[in-house]
């Protein structure tokens, strides 16, 4: 029979067009499908039957007819029910996918077999029905294995109408709070609890086979023992005592051996009462067993055993596939001790006997930390954890730890500093632990005392003294062997499953609003946003495209549009033209116009002649005007030298007019051949290279006026110095310094110095020409100063609504929303799509990474910006560029240099779990005991918390100003926001705020946070700071983000002696490490590192190498890493000056 489109699966219900919310529409179609539930009952449908007989199952049928050609007819009739997930209907024909628990198969519903009232109800069904049917087992013409049906039986009527079947429920918190829609539309999840229960199945069977009997022990304790764990506390009404749920079953499972029953296990439920993450959750499934005259050795092959069965029952082989890399799990295993591992990863031999002092010193080495009531023992197991565990990809025993941290096992046999006892580590992850168990009551007591001890220390990993325990132990336990797996995380470990929820049908959750929580403190609360909050804005929402595209762009740092350009912009032009570099020869113009400048200003060296007779030409009092004039060309070819090395247009016009008026004076009032020809060459040259100055003037900077008053002062004063050194046979007295300061100050305000001059040609010329300077002097400083807040404007409202617009729809980096920090100014790309962000200084366009607009728009943005540069004869420097984006800048002649690093959390994958979380997980506990966490969006922060924050701030920052240039945004808390959110500590017993942090959103298909803010109180608990990240990436996590950027550590890489790249690698390393007591540059990379973070390597792109220090230089000042008493307020860049004015 035909069946035109028979896999063609049909549409979900989707809400209409009319923006209808997700809980309307399901009520709409609840209201429909209830409707259909009273006409099927007003016809004496039962739409919930009591039963139904099913004789096979989907997954029966095809193993046994799934060869079958093409129009077969088997002839074989069945009974088959399950729910429909497709629907396709073609006149008197209906195609229908039924899906049972073991997959899905065809229905072919005609007219001829089932009648035209059963075409119709079968066609009214809906999807997410349960159905019954009867039929005959056929192929299709195209194939399809299908059920012809006779009869069909409505077994459940679906009221709710399901997700989108095609894609599942993509939001991961619906899929673990609502379970049952996760098992109906996503098959690999159903293949994980499949693969579950395969584990569970096969590790009960291999145990029963060898001989051990499944028990079953108290849930409810009056002590939690056999780990170090907080327990959950319930209060047993009748009995009126507090209880706690059991955090493992070793003690009484022992307390089982002691009483005779030699070998035992149970699989079973515990609870911690701890964080909950991708490796934790609050109850999760133990699996334990202990076996009589046994030891370690019989539980590594009972270990091997049961892995490897689990593994053939749930996937049919050992092989595993573990971060990309296939791994066999057959045994048999690699058995290795801690110390070996030591010396192999850490390059240190390390022994329980060792001095305590030996073993701190190789901490401190490797960073470790420790307590100082722990001995050799336990910080030697830190620095394995350290070291070594996350390493082991492979499956490996770990054996013989030190007694201090095994306070159940017993002593080795060979060496009482250590005890047997192994972990088996697969993928840097502990999946069992076992022993040889201690069945000594005396030292079972003593050790428990020692964990009590380390418990009062502050170690909270100490455990209690259990003496009910030890009163079993004295009634005699042989010896014994005793082995834990968390079946959870074997689970995990063959189904190559992420987060431990996933293998969790249904993980600890907080309550939904309305489901009857206890009302709590939420860790985020109702306002802050969920990943789904940054959905890009529509393609043309809040812009006008006609607008962006042909306005002019009159203010600073706007784009000109010109024709090309616009043709450019809209598709006219392939690409745009390769922004031209600087001139070379401007460099030598420069050099060159000092040359002259200088023979303009030694006028009075009388004793070297480069002239054909001094003075011949002009005599009397017009030789000193001569002279004057002389020095004040020099000194303004000395203040153009530098804009025509820039390029600058003014630097070129105001040129041309002193070097033809130094070539005249210097021919009439000498004539100085020399200077003459300098001065023509100068004025020749620069005519002929009119066209390379093109370059716009700068805006004003109180740095130029700053810089400009020492300068020219020093300036004048060798002026000074060598006139009168020329002249110093006519001058009485003779010389002094300080003769020659109080003769130049005097002189800039026209006041004689303490000098008699005998020539009275130099006597005119030489105080006149110091008033000039004066003057001069003046008018140029008034100049920059005034210039300088006529410029100093930040960007205007609309420019700055513009850039927040951009960055809403394509700021996926990172960094990216810090280019709305206010001191920065904005350049707009032609099209108005794309923008650069950039903060002008000394000469240099300093941008902070890379172009923000839609992709592909960035060569073509950055090619506009370096042409807008250029014409200005501004230098650019661009910095935390990812590194990935590096050939993009060598295209154009740009040098990218290695800056640092950045460390970002995967939020999805974000854990506590693990030896190299440990220092976190410690951290978080310390200060969890006395502290709660809230996260919250800016927007919501009352006026009051407002306020706290920014004195938290202010106490941090101890009066100075906010730092930061590429990571900051350099303002404090304003509670408006609705983008912030804000993670804060509070004191639970007082309820003052005890640190926090804020993040900036990043936006885009991978949503995010950057960390902004990083405040606490300075009396607040150690571990404050990695509380409060650790807590705020789990939240995060929680609520669908992605990605959180913690901060920059500049050179990281560098202090990495794995690192290597030949001699400029070493040098640079070198560097660092020499700058590394002054900017701490280990501690922060290895404050981040403890997060488990992916390191995004960045750069500082130049336009010329040559200018590196002096662009390091200007970093370092914007960054606040430079700081200049009295002067620093002035010498910050302008628009950050005026915006932080009140």
């Amino acid at each position: 029979m035909a069946a035109p489109d028979e896999t063609k699966t049909d549409a979900p219900e989707t809400p209409p067009e009319s923006a209808q919310t997700a809980r309307e529409f399901q009520e709409e179609t609840r209201a429909h499908r209830l409707a259909k539930l009273d006409a099927l009952r007003a016809r004496g449908i039962e739409p919930y039957p009591v039963r139904f007989d099913r004789d096979t199952t989907a997954a029966a049928i095809r193993a046994e007819f799934d060869a079958i050609a093409a129009g077969t007819d088997t002839g074989k009739v069945v009974h088959l029910a399950g729910r429909v997930m497709g629907e396709r209907r073609h006149g008197g024909l209906d195609f229908a996918d039924l899906q049972d628990e073991t997959g899905k198969l065809q229905l072919i519903v005609t007219r001829g077999e089932v009648g035209g009232e059963g075409l119709h109800d079968f066609s009214d069904l809906d999807l997410g029905d349960w159905i019954g049917v009867e039929g005959t087992v056929v192929a299709s013409d195209k194939g399809e294995l299908s059920v012809r049906v006779d009869k069909f039986e409505l077994l459940s009527k679906s009221l709710r109408a399901l997700p989108d079947i095609r894609h599942g429920v993509t939001d991961a918190e619906t899929r673990y709070r609502r379970r049952y829609l996760d098992l109906i539309l996503d098959e690999p999840s159903r293949r994980v609890f499949q693969i579950r229960s395969a584990v569970i199945s096969a590790t009960r069977r291999t145990l029963l086979d060898k001989g051990f009997r499944e028990v079953e022990t108290p849930v409810l304790l009056d002590q939690a023992g056999g780990a170090a764990a907080k327990p959950f506390i319930t209060h047993h009404n009748a009995l009126d005592i507090d209880m706690t749920l059991r955090i493992a079953l070793e003690l009484n499972l022992k307390r089982l051996i002691v009483g005779g029953m030699n070998r035992v296990f149970e699989i079973g439920r515990v609870f911690r009462n701890e964080g909950v993450d991708t490796r934790h959750n609050p109850e999760f499934t133990l699996l334990e067993a202990y076996q009589a005259f046994g030891d370690y050795e019989d539980m590594m092959d009972l270990t091997e055993a049961i892995v490897e069965a689990c593994c053939i029952e749930a996937i049919g082989t050992t092989v595993v596939t573990i971060n990309g890399k296939e791994v066999d799990l057959k045994p048999p295993w690699r058995r290795a001790t801690m110390a070996e591992l030591i010396e192999e990863n850490a390059a240190a031999k390390m022994h329980p006997s060792m001095p305590v002092a030996e073993a701190r010193k190789i901490a401190d080495e490797r960073g470790v930390e420790y307590l100082d009531v722990w001995g050799s023992g336990k910080i030697m197991a830190e620095v394995y954890d350290d070291s070594s565990e996350h390493l082991l990809v492979e499956p490996t025993f770990v054996l013989d730890h030190p007694r201090e941290v095994s306070p159940l096992a017993r002593a080795h046999r060979d060496d009482p500093t250590l005890t047997e006892r192994f972990e088996l580590v697969v993928a840097g992850r502990e999946l069992a632990n076992a022993y040889s168990e201690l069945n000594d009551p005396v030292d079972q007591a003593e050790r428990f005392q020692k964990e009590a001890d380390l418990q009062a220390g502050g170690d909270e990993e100490g455990e209690p003294v259990d003496n009910s325990y030890v009163e079993a132990l004295e009634y005699g336990l042989p010896p014994t062997g005793g082995l834990g797996i968390g079946l959870d995380r074997l689970v995990m470990l063959i189904s190559g499953a992420e987060a431990i929820r996933d293998v969790i049908l249904f993980p600890t959750l907080r309550p939904e609003a309305g489901d009857g929580g206890d009302g709590s403190a939420p860790v985020a609360s109702e306002g802050a946003p969920t990943a789904a909050d940054f959905a890009a804005p529509g393609e043309d929402a809040g812009r006008s495209p006609e607008r962006h595209q042909h306005e002019e762009l009159d203010a600073p740092g706007a784009s000109p549009l010109s024709a090309e350009r616009r043709a450019a912009s809209e598709g006219d032009l392939p690409a745009a033209s390769p922004v031209s570099r600087r001139p070379k020869h401007l460099r030598w113009i420069s050099w060159s116009a000092v040359l002259v400048a200088i023979f303009s200003l030694l006028p009075t060296a009388t004793s070297i002649r480069f002239s054909l007779g001094h003075f011949s030409f002009v005599h009397g009092d017009d030789r000193s005007a001569g002279l004057i004039i002389s020095v004040a060309i020099g000194i303004g070819i000395l203040g153009i030298a530098r804009g025509l090395s820039r390029g600058k247009r003014r630097a070129w016009g105001v040129g041309v007019v002193l070097f033809a008026l130094a070539a005249l004076v210097h021919l009439f009032r000498g004539p100085d051949p020399v200077a003459v020809v300098l001065s023509a060459a100068m004025l020749f040259a620069l005519i002929w290279f009119r066209d390379d100055f093109r370059a716009h003037s700068d805006p004003g900077s109180l740095q130029q006026a700053a810089i400009f008053v020492p300068v020219y002062l020093l300036f004048v004063f060798l002026f000074t110095s060598i006139t009168l050194f020329a002249e110093r046979k006519h001058i009485t007295p003779d010389l002094t310094f300080w003769g020659n300061v109080q003769t130049e100050f005097k002189g800039l305000v026209g006041f004689a110095g303490p000098y008699t001059y005998e020539h009275k040609v130099f006597h005119d010329f030489f105080e006149t020409a110091l008033l000039v300077l004066g003057i001069l002097g003046l008018f140029t400083l008034l100049y920059l100063v005034f210039r300088t807040f006529v410029q100093a404007d930040p960007p205007t409202p609309e420019r700055r609504e513009r850039a927040v617009e951009i960055v809403r729809r394509w700021g996926d980096d990172t960094l990216d929303y810090f280019a709305l920090r206010r001191d920065k100014n904005y350049f707009f790309a032609a099209d108005g799509e794309s923008l650069i962000a950039y903060l002008y200084v000394r000469g240099t366009a300093m941008v902070a990474a890379d172009p923000i607009g839609p992709p592909g728009n960035e060569a073509r943005t950055l090619d506009e910006f370096l042409t807008y540069c250029a014409e200005r004869g501004w230098r650019v420097a661009f910095f935390a560029v990812r590194e990935a984006d590096a050939p993009l800048y060598r295209e154009r002649g740009m040098h990218p240099i290695y800056l640092g690093d950045e460390a970002i959390l995967r939020l999805d994958t974000f854990t506590l779990d693990g030896a190299e979380r440990k220092a976190v997980r410690a951290a978080v506990k310390h200060v969890e005991k006395d502290h709660t966490f809230e996260l919250i969006a800016e927007n919501e922060a009352a006026p009051e918390l407002v306020a706290e924050l920014n004195e938290i701030s202010e106490e941090w920052r101890k009066g100075a100003p906010e730092r930061g240039f590429t990571m900051e945004l350099g303002e404090d808390v304003e509670g408006k926001n609705p983008d912030f959110v804000l993670a804060i500590a509070r004191d639970r017993t007082s309820e003052r705020v005890e640190g926090f942090l804020r993040f900036v959103p990043v936006y885009g298909d991978e949503p995010g946070y950057s960390l902004d803010l990083m405040r606490r109180r300075p009396t607040s608990a150690n571990g404050m700071t990695e509380f409060l990240i650790a807590r705020a990436a789990q939240a995060l996590g929680a609520r669908g983000f992605k990605r959180l950027s913690l901060n920059f550590a500049a050179w990281g890489r560098l202090l990495d002696s794995a690192e290597d790249a030949g001699l400029s690698g070493r040098l640079q390393r070198l560097m660092a490490k020499g700058l590394n007591p002054f900017f701490q540059i280990q501690s922060l990379r290895d404050f981040n590192q403890k997060f488990g973070p992916e390191w995004v390597p960045r750069s500082v792109v130049i336009d010329d190498a040559s200018d590196l220090p002096r662009i390091a230089m200007l970093y370092a000042g914007v960054e606040g890493f430079l700081e200049v008493p009295v002067l620093n307020k002035v010498l910050e860049p302008p628009i950050r000056q005026r915006v932080e004015a009140p």
